[in-house]
């Protein structure tokens, strides 16, 4: 015998196999029960999802003699149909829509049938046919003979008329989730003796868009393969056709970082695969919409897509200019011959438009240093506004009394503090105080709650007043609790320094998180090294840490002078800089 393809061999017969309609096939099952049929039945939804194969099982369920809860396959009428289905007739309305050949319909149907109870016309893609032919169609619709029953599919119904859709039972299918879609996979796998490993099953799901179909015809594909379970994603977006989505990460990436070369590269290779470049600009929509919800809603996304999000930084108002710039691409797109010569200029225009983003900010900054005499000031210029200031900036006191900027400002790290420098002597001594102290009360239980609640900060990432502190914070994570310390890991001495500079606001934003107070200690990740071994080795040998008072060493937090604050306000304006 020859072969049968996958969606074809394992096509549902009964409701029982039916996938990820289950609303729908629990009331044609009652109403056949019930024995309450209608003349006239309409399956809408997106293609793949069942309406035709649903179709021809409630057209031998409604003719099957002993039905219960599906069909019982014993019967002369089902194993009639088995052999010839003459009473269920089948018309393509695509090749079929003129009202000639609704005439003929409409002269057949008072014919009875064969050998069963009903006659079914199942009419697919009943969309296309024309408005004479519906019109044609209406008065047997309406009024059919009593042993015929009429099931229209469509993936359109908004071009069905009105007085059609009015005569007709309407079923709504939807698209068919990645669980259902992975446990029918597995059915075929485990019915053909092959194996493939859960995240290939996963993604050829969530690849398919719900579509039953596509996803048992990629299956074929892969079983093709004959790799088994060293089939891997990438595997998948060959056969596919799917542009890979850390191919569009790149894009943004190169875009963000004005790499002009690796993004022609990325896009010539694109056209060589003969990758459809709409595509490649609705999929970077899509990353662009994510990356916005990513921002107000952190544990929306999971996994390595959710770590993908996190690393690219760009703010809303970017977002939002980036998605104007990349619909009216799409629309260009319909009217040129040359798709790729576009994209390529469209692209470039971007990376563009991050650059002079970034020439606009620096001279901004310039301008405060030059006009401003920066002393003692926390500045916090809010990201959501301002974003991608990338400069090395230096603070220091000169002989001239005018402060340098000392981070290192990344991506969308713009905050610096400057307190006074005798403080550091004070923050030395406080940190050996606080590290002693929640070793002291170190707590499992505590550790847990704390760490649990730490992914919060990022629900602040628009808030105004928390977004820097967010950027501080970015990174770290606690590795000790007690009732009221917190020690908190950075990777190196400059993000340490950055830290102990604004200790009091990190004390209060983490306040503000967890709804008690809690003081804070910070050690680079060499230091959490030592000071861990250091611990274990203490836990061994019995030597108990002593709580030692902190009350006599005091931070001051620097204040920042009135002129300063108007100068930054009249630079940045009042909704990007805030003085604190």
């Amino acid at each position: 015998m020859s072969y049968v393809a996958l969606y074809r061999k394992y096509r549902p017969y009964n409701f029982s196999n039916v996938v990820g309609q289950d609303t729908i096939v629990k009331i044609l099952v009652n109403s056949i029960k019930s024995n309450h049929i209608s003349h006239a039945y309409l399956f809408t939804g997106p293609r793949g999802t069942g309406k035709t194969s649903l179709a021809k099982i409630f057209a031998r369920a409604v003719n099957c003699l002993s039905f219960k809860e599906d069909l019982c396959d014993e019967c002369t009428n089902c194993k009639a149909l088995k052999e010839n289905d003459i009473d269920i007739i089948e018309i393509d309305a695509a090749s079929n829509n003129g009202v000639d050949e609704i005439r003929t319909l409409r002269d057949n149907v008072k014919l009875m049938p064969s050998f069963c109870k009903y006659k079914i016309y199942i009419i697919d893609e009943v969309h296309m046919l024309s408005t004479g032919a519906f019109n044609a169609l209406l008065k047997t619709l309406e009024e059919p003979p009593s042993h015929v029953i009429f099931i229209l599919a469509t993936t359109e119904p908004n071009k069905i008329p009105l007085t059609i859709l009015s005569r007709c039972q309407r079923f709504d299918f939807n698209r068919v989730s990645t669980e259902d879609l992975v446990s029918r996979m597995k059915y075929i796998l485990k019915q053909e003796k092959k194996e493939l490993d859960e995240n290939v099953l996963n993604y050829i799901a969530e690849s398919s868009d719900g579509c039953v179909r596509d996803t048992i015809n990629l299956l074929d594909q892969v079983i093709s393969l004959n790799k088994g379970k060293q089939t891997d994603i990438r595997d998948i977006d060959r056969l596919s056709g799917k542009i890979s989505t850390d191919v569009i990460f790149d894009i943004l990436n190169c875009i963000l970082s004005e790499d002009y070369a690796k993004l022609l590269t990325i896009s010539e290779e694109l056209s060589t695969q003969g990758k459809n470049l709409s595509d490649v600009v609705n999929h970077l929509l899509t990353i662009l919409r994510d990356i916005q919800i990513f921002k107000q809603l952190n544990n929306y996304f999971d996994g390595d897509y959710k770590q993908k999000l996190s690393q690219i930084q760009i703010n809303s108002n970017d977002i939002l200019i980036f998605s104007k710039s990349l619909n009216e691409l799409l629309t260009e797109m319909k009217y040129t011959n040359n798709q790729k010569t576009l994209f390529e200029i469209y692209l470039m225009h971007l990376t563009e438009i991050v650059n002079e983003k970034k020439e606009k900010d620096m001279q901004k900054i310039d301008e405060l240093r030059s006009e401003s005499n920066l002393n003692n000031t926390f500045f916090v210029f809010n990201t959501d506004n301002e974003n991608n200031l990338n400069d090395n900036l230096e603070l220091n006191n000169n002989e001239q009394g005018n402060l340098a900027f000392e981070k290192t400002i990344q991506d969308d790290d713009v905050q610096t503090s400057m307190f006074n420098e005798n403080n550091k002597s004070d923050i030395n001594e406080l940190r050996q105080i606080r590290i002693n102290n929640v070793f002291a009360g170190a707590n499992k239980d505590e550790l847990k709650r704390v760490q649990e609640g730490f992914d919060r900060i990022n629900d602040y990432i628009s808030n105004k007043k928390y977004n820097a502190l967010v950027q501080v914070l970015d990174d770290t994570s606690i590795v000790v609790a007690s009732s009221d310390l917190l020690m908190i890991k950075v990777n190196d001495s400059g993000a340490l320094s950055i830290f102990n500079n604004n200790i009091k606001q990190i004390e209060i934003f983490l306040n503000e998180i967890y709804k008690r107070e809690y003081r804070i200690v910070a050690v680079t990740s060499d230091e959490w090294t030592k000071l861990k071994e250091e611990y274990i080795f203490k836990k061994k040998n019995n030597i108990p840490y002593v709580i030692i008072d902190e009350n006599s060493v005091k931070l001051e937090v620097s204040k920042g002078s009135q002129d300063i604050e108007d100068a930054a306000t009249d630079i940045f304006g009042q909704n990007v800089v805030n003085i604190k």
